[in-house]
């Protein structure tokens, strides 16, 4: 580029510069689109309540062990063993899980679950889970009922089972289990 009237060569925009700047450009829209892609995505979460607990009915994702909306019968209701206590209880079911003993964690489910799924059908969903692990939760006491809270451990995600006891002449049974949620 030359100035008319001078004859004199003048420098036109610093290419440089504008190299540069597009570079800036280029990688913060790189860093955008990393952060974007990053960012896990919300986990689903059940909310609803164990009809098996207060009779209401419950909406639970596909593959998540929906219950029946049978109610709580004393009568039939799974019972722990003698010097079982909840927490065990819980602690086992966990570790038949694990362990791939679909049969005797299915045992332990709630009437009102074992009448919605048979064991078959239970343990192929319980294996498409491919469950590696768990983690224990609370144990409280809420009036005559005792809560045990405990997470299965997934390759897709965790998922919280709440598990509610009562005693029945003197022996713990299983009032119901819930989906508490699902995490990272």
């Amino acid at each position: 580029m030359s100035d008319n009237e001078t004859g004199q060569v003048t420098a036109g925009p610093n290419k440089t510069v504008i190299a540069l700047l597009a570079v800036v450009v280029v990688l913060l829209g790189v860093i955008v689109v990393f952060f974007v892609l990053q960012k896990p995505a919300v986990a689903p979460v059940a909310t609803g309540t164990d009809p098996a607990t207060n009779g209401s009915t419950v909406a639970t994702p596909t593959g998540m062990g929906a219950g029946a909306t049978t109610a709580y019968d004393a009568k039939t209701a799974t019972r722990l063993g003698d010097k079982e206590t909840p927490a065990a209880f819980v602690e086992s079911y966990f570790k038949e899980l694990v362990a791939g003993d679909f049969e005797g964690a299915y045992n332990r489910l709630p009437t009102a679950k074992k009448a919605a799924q048979d064991a078959a059908g239970f343990a192929s969903q319980l294996k498409s889970y491919g469950i590696t692990g768990y983690t224990m939760g609370e144990t409280t006491v809420n009036g005559e009922d005792t809560v045990v809270s405990g997470t299965a451990v997934t390759g897709s995600g965790n998922f919280e089972y709440i598990w509610t006891f009562t005693k029945v002449d003197g022996k713990w049974v299983v009032k119901g289990r819930e989906l508490g949620g699902m995490g990272q």
